[in-house]
């Protein structure tokens, strides 16, 4: 599921490479993301909340147009995600 790879980049477990793929996980990550509820507003906007490994809570926001911003209890991250031709 691209919701939890995008989770998982924004917590740190999955490793981004250079050229900006992401490592592939059998299971698309969702093991180690564990659970996280996610709603779509009018605009298009995702918005996940969850808890991480340690129980800390995270947000993320992911617009349409692929742009992250992602919360956790110590850190703040930005990023675009976008298909790769």
């Amino acid at each position: 599921m691209l919701t939890s790879a995008v989770v998982a980049i924004a917590l740190g477990i999955a490793p981004v490479y250079l050229d900006g793929t992401v490592a592939s996980s059998k299971d698309g990550y969702s093991s180690q993301v564990g659970r996280f509820n996610e709603s779509v507003d009018s605009r298009g906007t995702r918005h996940v909340t969850g808890h991480d490994a340690r129980g800390l809570p995270y947000q993320l926001v992911m617009s349409p147009d692929g742009f992250v911003e992602a919360s956790t209890a110590e850190t703040v991250v930005t990023f675009q995600v976008r298909t790769l031709s």
